[in-house]
């Protein structure tokens, strides 16, 4: 079920909530009272609930997405609408002071999730973390390692392209690509591909350009992205690269974090030379938790959980489809059974049957120095 379909399905609800104000006003000739509070918050809420199951058996993705963007569109659309019907039906009619209030607070959802929607996702930032090496790697550079993660867009755009200039400006060493590139139907991916070709072909660094698989990186997607690109993807394997006067190993671990790959891959990454610095890339940052206490990796760069996308003042974020503590699911540098840990806010967003909203999490390209 796509978000087309939801917002018509919130638009109908809508609908039946301001029908039953304007109802209730015209059979009433005196104030709007109670009723006219109780009357269509529970025709409201009985057509969301009745909505709910097809929508839940529709959906092709997640239905806690599609339920939470169905709730999202009522919040914002259908609520709203019913708060404007109490203000037209008290000017009409009058209305005792609680009306008054409800309506009001009806209101409020309507700036907010046009802001989360239209504003806030566009709104990039630049994440920064510097992160000290072990005494006992060898040279004495420093290390500047560029992220540009979850695009996760079914169109390549003015916000995407924003996202590698904002990059590319800051100068980095390796640039790495934690996944999810591309969300969206088949054929936006073959209308597409042209597009993300010519946007990940910018991509340049001394010490190369490295992509993971994300979620939404299927089959051969993220092959085909790349191909003809400088960006080398990473299969649970690990590259090792000159920047000055270090030797950086870098492991690429994709979105199986808990399977044998990932632990074959971290025994991989740790063997060598003890004066290599070592960098896990992973999408989901769940791989940390494979990692032993202290072990001998510098930092696990990861993606995924887009800061939360939507973010409580005072609480952090509300998502992470994460086992970590909802401290770590917001963007920046973390620390996990004494392993760094840096999780980018990302560039998008949840496409499709999930919200498309940001709140309190800005979008973000990052740069990690490492010294």
């Amino acid at each position: 079920m796509d978000a087309t379909t939801l917002a018509v399905i919130a638009g109908v609800i809508a609908l039946l909530g301001v029908a039953s104000v304007l109802a209730l006003a015209r059979r009433r000739p005196q104030p709007l009272g109670l009723c006219a509070v109780v009357l269509p918050g529970v025709v409201v809420a009985g057509a969301t609930l009745v909505a709910v199951v097809p929508v839940a058996s529709a959906a092709r993705i997640s239905q806690v997405f599609a339920v939470g963007h169905l709730a999202y569109l009522v919040t914002g659309i259908a609520l709203p609408a019913v708060g404007v019907a109490l203000f037209i039906g008290g000017v009409l009619r009058g209305a005792r002071w609680p009306v008054w209030i409800v309506a009001a607070v009806l209101l409020i959802p309507a700036p907010l999730t046009w802001y989360g929607t239209h504003v806030a996702p566009y709104r990039l930032t630049v994440e920064r973390a510097e992160v000290p090496l072990h005494p006992g790697r060898t040279g004495t550079g420093a290390v500047r390692v560029g992220v540009l993660s979850d695009l996760q867009t079914g169109h390549v755009g003015a916000h995407e392209r924003r996202a590698v200039r904002m990059l590319l400006a800051l100068d980095p060493d390796i640039i790495v690509i934690p996944g999810d590139l591309h969300q969206g139907s088949d054929a936006g991916f073959e209308r597409e591909l042209p597009a993300f070709r010519q946007l990940l072909g910018q991509l340049e660094a001394p010490g190369g350009v490295y992509a993971v698989r994300g979620d939404t990186d299927r089959g051969d997607d993220l092959d085909r992205l790349v191909a003809g690109t400088g960006v080398e993807i990473l299969d649970y394997d690990v590259a090792t690269v000159e920047v000055g006067d270090r030797t950086v190993r870098l492991g690429g671990s994709g979105w199986r974090w808990a399977g044998p790959e990932a632990s074959d891959l971290i025994t991989e990454l740790e063997a060598g030379d003890p004066g290599d610095v070592r960098l896990l890339l992973a999408h989901r940052p769940d791989v940390v938790l494979r990692l032993p206490a202290s072990a001998d990796v510098d930092l696990t760069i990861a993606g995924h959980t887009h800061g939360g996308q939507i973010a409580v003042p005072f609480y952090g974020p509300v998502f992470g489809s994460t086992r970590l503590p909802r401290a770590q699911v917001s963007g920046g540098l973390h620390e996990v059974a004494d392993n760094p840990l840096f999780v980018s806010s990302g560039v998008g967003m949840v496409r499709i049957d999930a919200p498309q909203v940001r709140l309190f999490t800005r979008p973000a390209v990052g740069l990690i120095v490492l010294r």
